[in-house]
């Protein structure tokens, strides 16, 4: 999935070298108290810089109460750990359940389209998540993983993931590193600068990545089908090879066979050596 925010930063790049040329950009990005954003590419005046707090409503999640998980009384429902959330795709082979009050569960409801991005763990994970499609229902996602949802259809959320997704160089200036762990408050992730072209060309970049990531797909299955194939190929030559089945057999030849035996029987008549004791110590 990485080729996918490479496309995207490309696409950035394009459009920032377009804007150059004609001289046609957008003004830079107000900055933000706190956040260190770096030089922003220049993108065509059509385009748009707005902050992610700007662009969606993010929160945090749900921080499991102990206490809470014996009461029979109170709803249990799916939750999202940093674990599920990926770059690029979810992991949901193993999802577990946490009991919360219904207020809080409703709160916290995952809907389609939220753009999830994790909140902490190794410096290359900041930000990395991506889109919930209501694969699993009434799923919510705990304090560690952030949950953006696009307001008034902004932006095309996988648009989001795959820019967040390759935003590394702000989340290690943004984020905040412990002896093992690096994590982003919930205030400094709203300030991410988001680049938002018009809903034309969203859609057109959007269609682009998705077929290339198809092609992508495809070339890795050739890749990985030719590899095997390979390995099976390299074993059986390694296979006649000991066979003697690679080369015609010369009748003067003697069968490789028959020369393992003899070698296996010659060894077996070598009279074993004997180790010589050691001298007591003194």
């Amino acid at each position: 999935m990485r080729r996918a925010e490479a496309l995207f930063a490309r696409v950035t790049e394009f459009t920032s070298g377009i804007a150059m040329e004609t001289g046609d950009f957008v003004a830079p990005l107000p900055e933000a108290a706190g956040s260190i954003d770096g030089q922003l590419p220049r993108v065509p005046a059509d385009w748009r810089w707005i902050r992610l707090g700007d662009l969606a409503d993010v929160v945090g999640g749900v921080t499991k109460d102990k206490k809470k998980q014996s009461d029979p009384d109170l709803p249990e429902v799916p939750y999202l750990r940093v674990a599920n959330v990926q770059r690029g795709h979810l992991n949901l082979d193993n999802v577990a359940h946490i009991r919360v009050p219904q207020k809080k569960a409703d709160q916290l409801q995952l809907q389609e389209g939220d753009v999830l991005m994790n909140e902490g763990g190794d410096r290359d994970k900041l930000g990395r998540g991506w889109v919930w499609r209501g694969e699993i229902p009434n799923a919510i996602h705990q304090n560690h993983v952030f949950r953006a949802r696009i307001r008034d259809d902004m932006l095309i959320p996988e648009l989001l993931s795959w820019y967040a997704n390759g935003a590394a160089k702000w989340f290690e200036e943004n984020g905040k590193q412990s002896t093992n762990l690096a994590s982003i408050s919930l205030s400094k992730i709203k300030n991410l600068p988001v680049p938002v072209p018009p809903q034309a060309e969203q859609r057109r970049i959007a269609q682009q990545i998705e077929e290339r990531l198809i092609q992508l797909g495809h070339a890795r299955s050739v890749t990985e089908r030719v590899l095997r194939q390979g390995a099976k190929l390299r074993n059986a030559l390694l296979r006649k090879a000991f066979q003697g089945d690679l080369v015609p057999q010369s009748e003067a030849d003697e069968p490789a066979a028959t020369l393992l035996t003899r070698i296996a029987a010659e060894r077996g008549a070598q009279p074993k050596r004997t180790r010589r004791a050691k001298p007591p110590a003194q």
